[in-house]
């Protein structure tokens, strides 16, 4: 038995038979983030090791990795989940996203998204090689918070003024910009539900914010079965660790929100002052194709959302489209300019 994505069921391979999962997410908790917090440095991570682990399809007993996840047996070559490995982090994961997305799928995807951009390489979308692609489940953190912000600052209001100036010989009328200061305060309160945070330092968030959004209401209880057959990971990012990076994602949000309070055509000066409260979080499992292309000898890498098969990723840039772009532009400005001084001589 293994989880198919095809069919969004747990399958058994060889003879069709396949059976659903439950949808239930009665488990999905928020947790008190500053308990978590505080009992972190009392808990010591137990030692990995090798441990004897009891196949789930033949019975068979063999050594294994205490921290690895998919173990695949020696014996009847089934695959099976470790699920004492997510306990040698003392936060079980609460939720999972099951895939969505099959491997046939995401190629697709990935041959759709190497064709767009207009300044990359031609010969891309036909020299691109795509390694293997690799169907992990990946740990996050969800984080919830109540804020509220006062916050002050100025905002510059635009205006114009008319003014006679001499040009060759000639007065003309000339409107010149003018900005009106005004000082501005005021109070924000906004709830941040489930800012995402990867939890794995072998991805980097930025990454991981290309191919968002996952659709969160779709989490259901974790269970293990709807890992068999793909790779996982566990937790390598604290969740004290985790919310700092949640923190800075709240601090920019906020930072828009009450620049949006403050409006104006411009603005200067502005300083906000944060209070957090009602912090929670909850540890859940998301699916993940990750994989790497090459082209002219170098390797880009690429991610695409399980769930929803968004891909996101660098590609290479085309000097020659670039200039190209620069050079068209610099032509039509300086185009407008001598229409402009043409039609002002007449």
């Amino acid at each position: 038995m293994g989880y198919s994505a095809e069919k969004q069921k747990v399958a058994c391979g060889h003879c069709g038979f396949s059976e659903d999962y439950s949808r239930s997410n009665d488990q999905l908790i928020e947790n008190p983030l500053n308990e978590a917090v505080l009992a972190a440095p009392m808990q010591v991570i137990e030692d990995i090791g090798k441990k004897v682990f009891d196949c789930q399809s033949c019975g068979s007993k063999f050594m294994v990795e205490s921290d690895k996840v998919k173990v695949k047996c020696g014996f009847c070559g089934s695959d099976n989940v470790n699920v004492e490995a997510f306990e040698h982090q003392y936060i079980k994961p609460a939720g999972i996203i099951p895939f969505q997305i099959s491997r046939e799928k995401s190629e697709e995807g990935f041959k759709k998204w190497i064709k767009k951009g207009w300044f990359h390489p031609n010969k891309l979308k036909h020299l691109a090689v795509m390694d293997d692609l690799h169907g992990i489940y990946i740990p996050f953190w969800t984080y919830d918070a109540m804020t509220d912000s006062s916050w002050v600052g100025e905002a510059g209001y635009h205006y114009y003024e008319t003014q006679q100036i001499r040009v060759n010989g000639q007065m003309q009328t000339q409107q010149i910009q003018r900005t009106r200061w005004q000082s501005k305060s005021g109070q924000l309160k906004h709830f941040f539900d489930d800012i995402l945070v990867v939890a794995s330092h072998g991805l980097k968030q930025e990454d991981i914010d290309k191919i968002f959004p996952y659709k969160l209401d779709e989490v259901v209880n974790f269970d293990p079965k709807l890992m068999l057959g793909w790779e996982g990971e566990i937790y390598d990012v604290e969740v004290d660790e985790g919310y700092d990076s949640a923190n800075r994602i709240m601090d920019r949000r906020l930072h828009d929100l009450c620049s949006m309070e403050l409006g104006g055509d411009e603005q200067r000066g502005l300083h906000i002052q944060t209070r957090k409260y009602l912090k929670t979080f909850k540890h859940i499992i998301l699916p993940l194709w990750i994989s790497s292309y090459r082209y002219q000898n170098k390797l880009y890498h690429f991610t695409i959302n399980g769930q929803t098969g968004k891909v996101g990723g660098k590609k290479p840039i085309s000097p020659f489209k670039v200039a190209f772009a620069i050079i068209t532009f610099i032509l039509i400005i300086v185009g407008v300019v001598l229409l402009a001084q043409y039609l002002k001589e007449r």
